[in-house]
């Protein structure tokens, strides 16, 4: 999984803070080479990506997985990139039973490790036989369903009307328009695949995440940049699939983080998302200046407006304070399990990940400001701080379509 023998070395020699700071794979150290090196080559997908970096990724998945372990051995760490322990006991001809349990883990592992490449702050539940959902995503419950046919999504909904559903790709053309339903890249035939390989190979069952962690880092930086550079959106998701583009990643990612400002860092939320874009074009097509001009006969639906971008900054803030003690929660409990030494290592990753959320309560706190002299460019600005803060859009859904509406009326009376 970590395949740099740098970092083995330091950690054997339990430098975990030099080992943490090596690159995830080994980089060839002849002078020049890099400068040769093709921009296609797939050993480019996770080059500058620390080590300890995809570690506290990883980990802060589920925080339990560290649980029990050596971390002195190398051979305990190999381990958490390890499910084989299926491979004596599940029957391969058969999806049903073991087999069929075992394809929902995968499917569970690979959508939360999508979601965290998209900046948002995963939970499992304490217990494996939760009813109703399977995964926390930024404070909310969502179930995942991955399977050939749409009528497992329909019988959870029989049952579980209210609680949100993550589907298989080839699921996702059935429920367009649902906001109860949220797409993934990830496809029941990739599932499949990497199930059954795994077990007829016994080892590293969880090799698939690694595309999905980089993807994560990759939109980390680019976020620090986009702040730091003011990126537009659609060069940051450019970088992104770059960054991530190897095997079936640059399929899989690139659909995820490739279609510019709606989709960037936003997996699955179009339903939820694309409405209120749609009505704020609507009242921009027109163009700023006779928009200007208009808005002194539109004076209560231009304040009303105002009032649901409010609104909505708001509840943004609330959902970054969610994700920050969730983050808080998690890392505690990942530090208590980890030896000192170890915790200290990953102290600086979680610091960053701590001051991205601070900074951009900052940022929309600065918006809120500027509101009622421009709604309109506020509204922009918005957007550009929802591709950077990880925020589920299932989470902003009442206070979305508030401004959508806010919008559909300011645009018919202007």
């Amino acid at each position: 999984m970590i395949k740099n023998e740098e970092f083995w070395q330091y950690w054997r020699e339990g430098q975990f803070k030099e080992a943490m700071q090596c690159d995830l794979q080994q980089t060839t150290k002849k002078r020049g080479a890099r400068l040769f090196q093709k921009a296609t080559s797939t050993s480019s997908t996770i080059i500058g990506i620390s080590a300890g970096e995809f570690l506290y990724d990883y980990l802060m998945i589920d925080p339990t997985v560290v649980k029990g372990l050596d971390f002195a051995r190398t051979e305990d760490l190999q381990n958490l990139f390890q499910l084989a322990t299926f491979a004596d006991t599940v029957d391969l001809t058969k999806v049903t039973g073991d087999m069929a349990q075992l394809q929902g883990y995968v499917a569970e592992q690979m959508i939360a490790q999508e979601l965290t490449a998209a900046g948002h702050d995963v939970q499992f539940p304490e217990t494996s036989n939760q009813a109703g959902w399977d995964i926390i995503v930024d404070g909310d419950l969502f179930q995942v369903k991955c399977g050939a046919s749409k009528q497992i999504v329909d019988t959870h909904f029989e049952k579980y009307p209210d609680i949100p559903v993550y589907v298989n790709a080839e699921l996702a053309h059935h429920y367009e328009g649902n906001p109860l339903v949220l797409s993934t890249s990830i496809t029941h035939e990739q599932v499949l695949a990497e199930t059954t390989k795994t077990l007829e190979h016994a080892g590293d069952l969880l090799d698939f995440e690694i595309p999905w962690i980089a993807a994560g880092v990759s939109a980390f930086q680019n976020v620090k940049r986009m702040r730091i550079e003011q990126l537009q959106l659609s060069t940051a998701a450019r970088n992104v699939v770059a960054d991530t583009a190897s095997r079936s990643a640059m399929a899989a990612v690139g659909k995820v983080v490739i279609g510019g400002a709606g989709t960037l860092l936003m997996p699955g939320a179009g339903a939820i998302f694309f409405p209120v874009v749609g009505a704020y074009v609507g009242v921009t097509q027109g163009g700023k200046v006779s928009a200007l001009l208009k808005k002194q006969f539109a004076k209560a639906e231009y304040a009303q407006l105002c009032s649901s971008l409010q609104q909505l900054i708001q509840r943004m803030q609330t959902v970054l304070s969610k994700k920050s003690h969730i983050k808080e929660t998690k890392w505690q409990q990942l530090s208590n399990q980890l030896p000192m030494k170890v915790a200290f290592a990953f102290h600086d990753t979680h610091a960053d990940r701590t001051t991205l959320i601070e900074n951009i309560k900052r940022e929309l706190q600065s918006i809120e400001k500027v509101i009622e002299k421009d709604a309109l460019a506020a509204f922009e600005h918005i957007i550009t701080v929802l591709g950077k803060a990880g925020i589920h859009m299932y989470s902003l859904k009442d206070e979305l379509a508030e401004v959508q509406r806010a919008f559909e009326q300011y645009g018919r009376r202007m």
